[in-house]
């Protein structure tokens, strides 16, 4: 006996809305409710892991229950604003730092 899977045992319902299994950064940022741009920063950090073992480079697929089970985690959601506030800062740090040199060269 051969069984067959629906079109609904293959996707997750968040938000009132059907996801597939396996989702791109795209669709997990509409679920968390976060740019695009967190979600390279999470997974080069560890904080977040993609299905499979995808090079650096290449696009990022997470499944979409797992995704689900994060957005209610709040310690998870914290710890992760958290490690992007502190990506940002730092970047904006180095820029400010870039600048400061540039304005010390010309001088």
């Amino acid at each position: 006996m051969t069984e067959r899977l629906s079109d609904e045992s293959a996707s997750v319902t968040v938000h009132d809305r059907r996801w597939p299994a396996c989702i791109g950064v795209e669709e997990a940022s509409k679920i968390l409710g976060w740019p695009v741009y967190f979600f390279p920063v999470l997974v080069r950090t560890g904080h977040l892991k993609p299905l499979g073992k995808p090079a650096q480079n290449s696009r990022k697929w997470f499944a979409s229950v797992e995704i689900e089970r994060l957005s209610r985690d709040l310690a998870w959601l914290d710890r992760a604003v958290r490690i992007v506030e502190k990506h940002v800062h730092d970047l904006n740090a180095k820029q400010r730092g870039k600048d400061r040199d540039e304005v010390l060269a010309s001088n």
